[in-house]
């Protein structure tokens, strides 16, 4: 007997530093997995390599480090979009020329509103579109 398979197509996994609104979970599970949260420095090495590994998309809420070190982590990201007001603790130029979007949301938001438009840029980015919170306008070829 022969059996058919459907193709079966897995979605972006979206790893986010801190629990969100359930309206901005909704947004992201209508098109991303949601990764388990890991520290991005923490110990637990062998999570966060298996996490960082799959993630396509970070959502962060908190100045972290990301660096070209952390990067190379993140073989498949695709985008960054932050919920606090600048992100000076990301090296845009290193994400830039992986071909990285970076966003941020600005912090006059409340955090709800901050955390919802975070969504919707990294649908933005997961569907071939500008982010509208886009940091790093002019995209260069990845490396």
């Amino acid at each position: 007997m022969r059996r058919h398979f459907r193709e079966h197509r897995l979605k972006p996994f979206v790893l986010i530093s801190r629990p969100v609104v359930p309206a901005a979970i909704e947004m992201l599970i209508t098109v991303c997995d949601i990764l388990p949260r890991v520290d991005l420095g923490g110990d637990r090495r062998r999570d966060f390599a298996l996490v960082a590994g799959c993630a396509q998309a970070l959502q962060l809420a908190s100045p972290e480090r990301i660096d070209d070190k952390l990067l190379d982590e993140f073989p498949r990201l695709q985008v960054i979009a932050c919920t606090f007001r600048l992100p000076e603790h990301i090296d845009v130029a290193a994400c830039t020329r992986r071909g990285i979007w970076v966003t941020n949301v600005a912090m006059r938001r409340e955090d709800a509103e901050a955390e919802i438009e975070a969504a919707r840029n990294i649908l933005d980015v997961l569907s071939g579109d500008i982010p509208r919170g886009a940091v790093n306008e002019i995209l260069l070829p990845a490396a």
